[in-house]
């Protein structure tokens, strides 16, 4: 076995030994189950036997109430004939039902083959019974069972007694014989190994033991007798169950065997290559060495990238002690897509690379520091109590927020960070991950802290949108969402000038759910497409009924994702849906996002549906990256000015500016305004004012179900 290295017979010797022990294991089990099923069968055969005792019984008690009722000094011709009729009844179950006044036996059938025991005295024949049971049944008042043992009368069985009284006088007894070959027969105990004996193991009836094999035995309690019903297992089912194992056992041996020859061949193949292989070997660990480094660690920053510390941190879970704890911190830059778009993406790497290198040696006590893609950081700690948690949070924002001068530029960054615990959080590494990142998207929404750690109650809202994405299917199948209706108003005339339709999820269950709880988990499901189309074609069903009723029209705005302008024939299935409900293209505005209108690949489909006269709309203009430059290069016809800069109004001079700036230069370039969120008179009067009179929101009416609107309209 030379040919073996180390390794692969450790492995093969390990292999081995599992394999062994877990044949013996499953040996075990067999064996076990065996004995189990055995046992069970016993239990209920003793079932059997109790219950086989008890109808006899119920004999004895039938004639013990017969007695009790008509007196043992009742027409013997009555008391014969009750005997000849339980008898009959029961001829199957029992030998003789007897009835001995004063412990006389004088009443006796059937005579045939018993005639050696009528006459008799129970109490003084001491062939009649077992010693001391007589005396037993009449101290007792009760049921007694006497044998088996051999009968007076000849054969091998038990009698079955009760003693009667009257006003605590004895009076006689009532009995019934069994042969004990009638409980064999009905128990089917002749072609078993069932065997039946006393407490102190003498044999009673069955099939007697063999003493070399295990014995199996359950309790058998038939009123004042104590038996053991037990059943010989032979040592041939242990073989079988053992044959079987040792096939498998072999299989095995034989597969490993054949391994084995594989390896050794192999082996001599290997041994010639080794001197080829060596000869390039020096120029093969410099490439090793750069591949490694490659694949390890971020080519940018020379930090550990997210393959390695995906690994690693593996490692360190599996290797650490129940006692051991982990804080994992993940972290981004805020708003750095500004950097990327303003100063373009050599100055972004420039601000990723001198970051790492500042977090890398700025004295933090990580175990683990690595980047995982774009802008985002990972940092493992060991054992940091959870005061300190704060306390690192601020270290990594002020080593972030210390200023950069990059190429010209003084750049001012600021961090989020999401926190989970190992193992309060989990022992899954993804899920750590996983709940770390939600955290640091958490910690964006918050104002008083830049740092968020897990709860359960983020985990519960995750839970609820896989909730809402997993009946998203079956909603659009069941027509489950419905259309409501904004107004948008004409503030000088205070005409109504269009609407804007807005999509409600009507739930059984949880009722109507506005939009921001659903959306996201369409987007996510690969859904937006198919809903949008439906909004599309309920929109306009909608158009047509209004129309049908004699209400006049009024241009309709759709919100549009970016998903949309990748669905197939767009332009065409369009058209074919306004000339399905007869409608004209300028009843529909599609409304987008400025980072959909920012993308040039969208930019023919958006100048067919202006060249069509369908109106486009940016919905959310200056909340994203753009400036107002981008407005002349934008194929659309509409600027919708954002809630976000409205409720700025009277509060924020910088607000109030970039309103008024919109406005300018919406008006130079010929497009149309409309502002949304107007919920105060305030803000109306300074719109009205800077010539922005077209207006949506509250302040006016709220989003309506289609009856509203109708009523509104007329």
């Amino acid at each position: 076995m030379a040919f073996l290295n180390k390794k692969p017979l450790t492995i093969i010797v390990g292999f081995l030994v599992v394999l062994q022990l877990s044949l013996f294991y499953y040996y075990s089990l067999s064996v076990n189950r065996e004995y189990r099923a055995e046992k069970a069968d016993l239990s209920s055969q003793a079932v059997m036997l109790t219950s086989n005792i008890e109808e006899r019984v119920a004999i004895v008690k039938g004639v013990s109430s017969f007695i009790q009722t008509v007196g043992f000094d009742a027409d013997p011709a009555l008391i014969n004939n009750y005997l000849v009729t339980a008898h009959n009844n029961n001829s199957s179950h029992v030998t003789n039902i007897m009835i001995a006044p004063d412990g006389l036996i004088r009443y006796l059938y059937p005579l045939e083959g018993n005639t050696a025991i009528l006459g008799k005295s129970l109490l003084l024949d001491a062939s009649l019974a077992s010693p001391g049971m007589i005396q037993e049944t009449i101290r007792s008042r009760g049921i007694t069972v006497d044998g088996p043992r051999t009968l007076a009368q000849g054969g091998y069985g038990m009698v079955i007694r009760q003693a009667i009284y009257k006003d605590n006088s004895f009076e006689g007894i009532v009995s019934v014989t069994v042969k004990i070959d009638n409980i064999v027969n009905q128990l089917a105990l002749e072609d078993s190994n069932i065997y039946v004996t006393a407490e102190d193991h003498t044999f009673l009836f069955g099939n007697e033991s063999h003493a070399d094999d295990l014995q199996l035995t359950v309790p058998v309690q038939a009123y004042n007798q104590h038996w053991l019903m037990g059943i010989s297992l032979p040592s041939y089912k242990k073989w079988q169950v053992f044959r079987s194992v040792l096939w498998i056992d072999i299989a095995f041996l034989l597969v490993i065997a054949f391994i084995l020859y594989v390896f050794w061949h192999q082996s001599r193949f290997n041994r010639e290559l080794e001197r080829v292989v060596s000869l390039r070997t020096r120029d093969l660990s410099i490439s090793k060495r750069l591949y490694e480094k490659l694949a390890h660690y971020d080519s940018l920053t020379d930090i550990p990238n997210r393959r390695y510390f995906m690994d690693e941190f593996e490692r360190l879970l599996q290797c650490s002690d129940p006692t051991q704890t982990y804080t994992l911190f993940f972290f981004d830059l805020n708003r750095f897509k500004e950097i990327n778009d303003t100063l373009g993406h050599s100055t972004g790497d420039q601000v990723i690379k001198t970051l790492a290198g500042r977090l890398k040696s700025g004295e933090l006590p990580f175990k683990l520091f690595a980047r995982t893609g774009g802008d985002e950081f990972v940092m493992i700690f060991p054992d940091l109590p959870r005061e300190q948690i704060p306390v690192i949070a601020e270290q990594i924002s002020l080593l972030i927020s210390q200023t950069l001068l990059i190429s010209g530029a003084h750049l001012s960054l600021s961090t989020s960070i999401g926190i989970s615990l190992y193992p309060e959080h989990s022992k899954n590494k993804d899920d750590l991950l996983k709940f770390a990142d939600m955290s640091m998207y958490q910690a964006k929404t918050q104002e008083d802290a830049n740092f968020f750690i897990f709860d359960w109650e983020l985990r519960e809202k995750l839970e609820q949108k896989t909730m809402i994405a997993k009946y998203l299917h079956s909603a659009l199948e069941r027509e489950e969402f419905v259309l409501y209706y904004q107004p948008q108003i004409n503030a000088v005339t205070g005409k109504m000038i269009g609407m804007e339709a807005l999509i409600r999820w009507n739930h059984p269950e949880k009722g109507l759910i506005g939009p921001g709880t659903f959306i996201a988990a369409v987007e996510e499901a690969g859904l937006m497409i198919q809903l949008t189309d439906w909004v599309l074609r309920e929109v306009c069903r909608q158009l047509c009924e209004w129309r049908n009723l004699g209400m006049p029209l009024l241009r309709t705005s759709i919100n549009i994702s970016n998903s949309w302008f990748y669905n197939r024939n767009l332009i065409e299935n369009l058209l074919s849906v306004l000339d399905q409900y007869g409608l004209d293209t300028d009843m529909l505005e599609f409304e987008i996002t400025e980072s959909t209108a920012l993308l040039e690949e969208h930019y023919p489909l958006l100048q067919q549906m202006r060249d069509h006269g369908i109106i486009v709309s940016i919905d959310d203009f200056g909340t994203k990256y753009s400036s107002l430059n981008y407005l002349k290069h934008f194929p659309v016809n509409k600027i919708k000015i954002d809630r976000t800069f409205i409720t700025g109004i009277g509060v924020s001079s910088i607000d109030e500016t970039i309103i008024k700036s919109i406005v300018f230069v919406a008006s130079q370039l010929g497009y149309d305004l409309i502002a949304e969120g107007v919920e105060t008179p305030e803000q109306l009067a300074f719109l009205v004012k800077h010539d922005c009179p077209h207006i949506q929101g509250f302040l006016f009416f709220p989003p309506l179900p289609a009856d509203e609107i109708r009523k509104l309209a007329s």
